[in-house]
């Protein structure tokens, strides 16, 4: 969606209970009705109304249909939850597609920036920071992005996206200009939000990655864009680069214990042109499963 968008994310687990369907000898037909309030949908149910047989009914048992269950337990199956704590709760914020145009570049943008939260820990940009078929990746629409973004009051990370590199006529061109404005912001912006003390670890030639713990929760920020690849072997030959370096990161320099959730930042949403890095014995989702940490993308 075009404009940009800002989360907080509370991330939190939920054990939901699913109850076992009514035995069929048990269930009464019914007709339901539909009442719309302010908002809501109420669904109210109600037996459906049966002529009389004139036919006599059977006595009626003397047994009943279910044996009366065991006394509720004493102990609950599960512990209940504590508050978070400062040392455990992280705000943050996610944006991406923004700025696309002068009123973006004018007005929404800079008012977003103004009034992100100083106690959040950091914000991602995911990328699309320029309109590639109307800005045509000139240098004024990077530097002008990068200005706004200096002014964040949070620390703040910049990944790529499909229009700052990959959509431009020159690809070359467009990589020149986001590592020229947006490459490791965190290190490099001399001026501009204030510095983090985060455990960084960046990905050699792929530097524009990155991955970092924090409060147990474990983040990875990719390079991995939407649209159609300008290079089906460059896109290939990056993803496949990204889950080694996942898998280093998880089996050599991790501990089980050292996180309990896995976050994973990028510009795109999975699509056929992404099923080389989710998909498979070796991709993404593989890993999760082998990992068992809730995981939010």
């Amino acid at each position: 969606e075009d404009g940009a968008s800002m989360t907080n994310e509370e991330m939190q687990t939920e054990n939901p209970f699913d109850p076992d369907p009514p035995s069929p000898a048990m269930a009464l037909p019914t007709s339901t009705t539909s009442e719309t309030t302010d908002n809501a949908i109420i669904t109210t149910s109600s037996p459906t109304t049966f002529n009389p047989s004139t036919e006599p009914t059977h006595e009626p048992s003397n047994k009943h249909y279910h044996e009366p269950t065991d006394q509720p337990s004493n102990k609950p199956t599960n512990e209940p939850t504590t508050s978070p704590t400062l040392d455990t709760y992280t705000k943050f914020y996610v944006m991406a597609d923004c700025p696309y145009d002068d009123n973006e570049r004018t007005n929404l943008m800079p008012r977003h920036i103004s009034e992100l939260s100083t106690d959040a820990d950091f914000l991602f940009h995911l990328g699309d920071l320029q309109y590639a078929k109307v800005d045509d990746c000139q240098e004024y629409a990077y530097r002008e992005a990068s200005a706004i973004l200096k002014k964040s009051p949070i620390p703040t990370f910049v990944l790529p996206g499909d229009n700052d590199i990959n959509d431009c006529d020159d690809h070359e061109h467009g990589e020149y200009m986001w590592k020229k404005y947006f490459h490791k912001p965190d290190e490099q912006w001399e001026e501009g939000p204030p510095k983090h003390k985060l455990d960084v670890t960046r990905w050699g030639v792929l530097d524009e990655s990155f991955s970092f713990l924090h409060k147990g929760v474990l983040y990875f920020g990719l390079n991995i864009v939407g649209g159609r690849p300008y290079s089906d072997r460059e896109k290939r030959k990056r993803h496949k680069e990204h889950l080694e370096y996942i898998r280093w990161v998880l089996y050599e320099n991790m501990d089980e214990d050292d996180f309990r959730v896995m976050v994973l930042l990028g510009h795109a949403d999975p699509s056929h042109y992404h099923k080389d890095f989710f998909e498979g014995s070796d991709g993404f989702a593989a890993i999760v499963e082998d990992v068992g940490k809730p995981t939010v993308h």
